[in-house]
């Protein structure tokens, strides 16, 4: 088998047409790509799917990153699965190396260095490992066989620490989790998404991550720890959004989306909130 065969490549979208052409632009074409568009974009899928061995599939709502991830995730079955954000600049040289490095070793997940720079290798010795507790989820490159077992992400995230959630599920299964020292890839950071949502997506961004914070810390950590390290956010939101009402609209929103995200967490309420 070779790598075309055993490798698989996956992202997940939103309205990421700006950008999705020049991380693929660095890619294989004899590569397998699935590119999951949370959106009913028909047109992005139509002009996607141009490229040679690229599917789109549209999910018609936005579901966030784990669901999205999974519905993608679940149409494939090589043993090697590549997952990359849109704004992370993924290049044939490093998912070689990738590869190289997965037939040494008995892993759950390897992930690479986060570069503001370039998309590089820094030694010649690439094989070099750390092994962690978690790595960021803009590359991951799964042991797919291996972790399928788990059901991959949390739905009940919508955005942040599901990868994380991910790694502390794979580590109690015994499935190793790395860092490759000595490789690079360039990550834009936040632009995935058409910066005309900018505004609207920081909101998002805002309500999830206390969202999230609470879910997480719950679900692993029990429910008093829980609010214990939520609830002088909690306080500090609702405090600064009242300050804010008056001065700043901009950073009124932004408190108040933190607050709400963190009430509908401690009310057991799912993760809902989506921009229009």
């Amino acid at each position: 088998m070779d790598i075309f065969n055993e490798v698989e490549l996956l992202t997940i979208t939103y309205r990421s047409s700006h950008i999705i052409n020049q991380t693929l632009s660095g890619i294989n074409q004899k590569f397998k790509i699935t590119i999951v568009e949370n959106s009913d974009d028909i047109f992005f899928k139509k002009k996607i799917e141009n490229r040679n061995n690229t599917k789109c599939i549209l999910n018609y709502e936005n579901l966030g990153f784990g669901s999205a991830f999974n519905v993608g995730a679940k149409t494939i079955n090589s043993k090697y699965l590549l997952h990359f954000n849109p704004d992370a600049l993924i290049n044939d040289e490093i998912i070689h190396k990738l590869y190289e490095i997965s037939k040494k070793q008995n892993f759950g997940i390897i992930s690479v260095n986060e570069s503001n720079d370039k998309t590089f290798i820094a030694d010649k010795n690439f094989n070099d490992l750390k092994e962690v507790e978690n790595v960021k989820g803009f590359v991951m490159f799964f042991n797919n066989q291996e972790c399928k077992t788990t059901g991959y992400f949390d739905e009940n995230f919508f955005l942040y620490l599901e990868e994380i959630d991910l790694c502390k599920r794979l580590l109690k299964e015994n499935k190793k989790i790395f860092v490759a020292k000595n490789l690079f890839v360039k990550h834009l950071g936040g632009q995935s998404h058409d910066p005309k949502f900018s505004e609207k997506m920081e909101l998002q961004r805002n309500w999830h991550y206390l969202w999230s914070l609470f879910y997480f810390s719950k679900k692993h950590y029990g429910l008093t720890h829980a609010y214990k390290i939520t609830f002088k956010k909690f306080l500090s939101a609702f405090i600064k959004s009242f300050i804010y009402f008056f001065l700043n609209k901009k950073k009124f929103l932004i408190y108040k989306h933190r607050f709400l995200g963190l009430l509908n967490s401690y009310l057991g309420r799912k993760s809902l909130f989506r921009i229009n």
